[in-house]
């Protein structure tokens, strides 16, 4: 498996069905900022490929990223330019997702380790806690409803610990999904990456990124 290949996986069995060589991709980059968790990536591809058809909406990319880890992207997005043939394919981070995977309801927690807190903001979802790195007790106390990744980022700021998101593959298959929160090795950077381009000819985008899939009602306690 080179450094640099992407591998493309279907989002229902969660196997990788086809591999992107370094050389047939280009134009790749990667928005990635610490403070706010926002990891996106976006490569451009000759369409009309057997490969380029599996770069579908909810399809993932899996990406080795500077530390040698895997992160894996959720494509949202896809751009085909009908002058030059290409596709461009935008992805979000698959940590987004953890945004809707439940509702945690407003309480006070006293005296937690970072572990315990992970594990119950992680608590039914796909993800599990991975490397962690503090050992002291902290309370939190959730005033209003939240979701697994908005808490995880008030449980890292508590502990003063970055958060880093990671999946692990064995074979062919997705085997694991981990949050690491570590001591913090980066900088914040809150620089906003801008591209320009040249619009010709015809170009259809697809997006779904603002799908809703779950909703919740707020009422009375009972």
């Amino acid at each position: 498996m080179s450094n640099n290949d992407l591998h493309i996986i279907d989002f229902k069995t969660e196997q990788i069905i086809a591999v992107i060589k370094e050389q047939d991709y280009w134009d790749d980059l990667r928005k990635w900022e610490l403070k706010n968790n926002v990891d996106q990536f976006e490569f451009t591809v000759s369409d009309g490929t057997h490969k380029a058809a599996k770069l579908m909406q909810q399809n993932m990319v899996l990406k080795r990223v500077r530390d040698g880890s895997f992160v894996s992207y959720v494509i949202n997005e896809s751009e085909q330019d009908s002058v030059d043939r290409s596709k461009k394919i935008y992805a979000l981070s698959e940590h987004t997702k953890l945004r809707k995977a439940k509702v945690i309801k407003p309480q006070t927690i006293e005296s937690y380790t970072v572990n315990k807190w992970m594990d119950f903001a992680l608590e039914g979802t796909k993800w599990q806690r991975g490397v962690t790195e503090y050992a002291s007790f902290r309370t939190i106390h959730i005033k209003e409803f939240t979701n697994p990744l908005d808490l995880l980022k008030t449980i890292a700021s508590t502990f003063e610990l970055e958060i880093r998101f990671r999946t692990e593959v064995k074979g062919s298959f997705i085997v694991g999904r981990y949050v690491d929160m570590v001591r913090k090795a980066g900088r914040d950077n809150g620089k906003e990456i801008v591209l320009g381009k040249d619009l010709q000819g015809i170009r259809r985008i697809e997006n779904s990124q603002d799908v809703i899939s779950a909703l919740v009602g707020v009422g009375p306690f009972i």
